[in-house]
């Protein structure tokens, strides 16, 4: 397959049906594209795995704004289990916790507690609003979730596109230099983090910017929503482009997987090359043939079935107790 990867192809595959695309002019039009785009994967949960149980609407701030909240999918069996925060993409103004159900509770079924989180989204909120909620959830999952059978020492994170930008992001600010973030009540809660999942990462804002691939609108707009109309002034911050920072080598064993139509594809192989030199346990898959968001359709894409496992493969052994412990 050479057809390029745009974001209207890998949209037809997942809906099924062709998807016209008209790029936003501002960032005021972008609140009416998501709330136009709300339930459009709904279709995706009909045959779901059984698990354990689901947990909806988890409130994580006592007080303030509504979020970050989550839905938690708790496998079959007895716990404590292994804990994966999954942060859904979107471009930072787009996607709720409904997206990404169906990857969540597939993991689940795998064995994985799975903590789905919805974050803060631009232009209403913009940067750092979205990160701090990541932030925040991680804390609030360590501090938390062996009430729902978890076990907060093995805690991974991962997500999709701009939910992988900030799984990487939240690793760095809870890995590294403190402060760089606001804890808000919760400031005092380590966590860390045994594993990380870049699924389709949107990691390089600069390289969003100028590789094949580029849309003019469809990049630009979501910067400028998710970090103002001086973007290009924030675009190399590491808590923004995580490729860019200095501290990659406190993050942890990193699986990196990626579609080889994706125009994303360049930003899992810069990652890897930094992560490696850095000294991070390092894996990067990459499926022929596929484009964005395939994790969403695993059945239908050639290889997804067995990505997916190999994922919680990858995921159960670095988040395996201890040696002479139990789970």
């Amino acid at each position: 397959m050479s057809m390029p990867a745009k974001i209207s192809y890998w949209r037809t595959q997942i809906l099924g049906k062709p998807i016209p695309m008209a790029y936003p002019k501002s960032p005021d039009e972008l609140p009416g594209i998501r709330e136009r785009g709300r339930g459009r994967y709904e279709f995706l949960l009909d045959g779901l795995p059984q698990i354990g149980h689901i947990h909806e609407n988890i409130a994580m701030r006592p007080t303030g704004r509504s979020t970050p909240n989550a839905e938690i999918y708790v496998p079959i069996g007895t716990g404590p289990f292994p804990v994966v925060i999954q942060l859904h993409g979107g471009a930072w103004f787009t996607g709720d916790v409904r997206d990404d159900r169906k990857f969540g509770i597939t993991m689940a079924a795998g064995g994985l507690l799975v903590v789905n989180v919805n974050y803060a989204l631009a232009p209403e909120l913009p940067f750092p609003n979205a990160l701090e909620d990541v932030v925040y959830a991680a804390r609030w999952v360590k501090q938390n979730i062996a009430r729902y059978g978890g076990d907060p020492q093995r805690l991974a994170i991962g997500g999709g596109s701009a939910g992988a930008n900030l799984a990487a992001a939240a690793a760095l600010a809870l890995h590294g230099t403190p402060g760089q973030v606001d804890g808000a009540d919760l400031e005092h809660v380590p966590v860390r983090f045994s594993a990380l999942v870049s699924q389709f990462g949107l990691l390089d804002l600069p390289a969003w910017l100028v590789r094949p691939g580029y849309s003019a609108g469809g990049t630009e707009v979501p910067i400028a929503a998710y970090l103002g109309p001086h973007f290009t002034a924030h675009i190399r911050h590491p808590l923004v482009s995580p490729v860019y920072s200095n501290e990659l080598d406190k993050l942890p064993p990193t699986y990196l997987t990626c579609g080889a139509l994706d125009v994303m594809l360049s930003h899992s192989f810069d990652m890897a090359l930094k992560l490696t030199a850095a000294g991070v346990a390092t894996v990067v898959s990459v499926l022929e043939g596929t484009d964005h968001e395939f994790l969403k359709i695993p059945e239908r894409v050639p290889g997804g079935i067995e990505e997916v496992q190999r994922l919680i493969a990858w995921l159960h052994r670095h988040l395996a107790p201890p040696a002479g412990t139990s789970a």
